[in-house]
């Protein structure tokens, strides 16, 4: 841990003003804030770690190996660098692996458990599995919360819209509680071509909606391999989705209420399709 009493410190300009920078300081790098999801970067072994920033009493309770780098300062200097008040205590800066890079080429990228090899190919081998395809989801609070739910009912990939939100965007990171660190998950730029390959495949796919065809969720029998896709808040699924979608299902809600947020609508859709087997998973919130 090095301690630094100057705001002007050369060793802090990777943090320096980072609202104003957009939250970059360039496409290797992103940040992640909170003790819990800096615990929980530091912890993974898909994500490396360049510089954690914070308080010294936070930089205390984190677990930070020997080849990273700890600054500590005070709260006073940590609001001055960053150009906001960090309630948090603490900030960290990770390398962006290739394929969440916002440069990187057309293509499906696998991340996570599933880095160095199809991420399609390693699900289709398997008896069952649950998938995630979200599309247009501008905002990162809501794609930060879905990465949560899909991480505490055990979805085995996320396919996300490569033109929506950025899952390392410090505000996802943060509505994750840091899960998307561990959460397999995928970049794909044409997720129409995905959802062909993966009906001809003989992967399922069901879509969420508000629309007429939809299914109540109450007394539907999931398939094994099924993927679940969402859309935008603010205008559902594209046609061109819904056409691959073996079946549309919507949420029982009382009269007055016409839909729920996506990210809240996932976390119940996710929780009733759970194989079986996962009944043994323990409760929490």
């Amino acid at each position: 841990m090095q301690p630094i009493d100057d705001p002007n410190d050369p060793r802090l300009d990777r943090f320096r003003d980072l609202i104003a920078r957009g939250d970059r300081l360039g496409p290797d790098d992103f940040f992640a804030e909170s003790e819990i999801a800096v615990a929980r970067l530091l912890a993974s072994p898909h994500f490396t770690t360049r510089l954690v920033l914070g308080t010294p009493a936070h930089l205390a309770r984190l677990d930070i190996p020997l080849n990273c780098e700890a600054l500590a300062v005070s709260r006073a200097t940590l609001r001055t660098v960053l150009g906001f008040d960090l309630h948090r205590g603490v900030i960290a800066c990770g390398i962006r692996p290739p394929a969440l890079r916002p440069d990187l080429s057309p293509g499906t990228c696998p991340i996570g458990p599933v880095l160095g090899a199809s991420a399609l190919d390693v699900l289709l081998a398997r008896p069952t599995f649950t998938a995630l395809l979200v599309q247009g989801l501008a905002d990162p609070a809501n794609l930060g919360s879905i990465l949560r739910s899909a991480r505490a009912f055990a979805v085995d990939l996320v396919l996300l819209d490569r033109r929506g939100a950025d899952p390392l965007g410090r505000r996802a990171i943060r509505a994750a509680m840091g899960h998307v660190f561990d959460q397999p998950l995928a970049l794909v730029a044409d997720l129409e071509a995905a959802t062909q390959f993966l009906r001809q495949a003989g992967v399922h796919l069901w879509a969420a909606t508000v629309g007429p065809q939809a299914r109540p969720l109450d007394g539907l029998v999931r398939p094994p391999h099924l993927v679940l896709m969402v859309g935008n808040e603010g205008v559902g699924l594209p046609a061109a989705l819904l056409a691959h979608a073996d079946l549309e299902l919507t949420i029982p809600l009382a009269p007055e209420v016409d839909s729920l947020g996506v990210a809240a609508a996932t976390a119940v859709l996710l929780h009733a399709l759970q194989p079986r087997a996962n009944s043994s998973r323990r409760d929490g919130i």
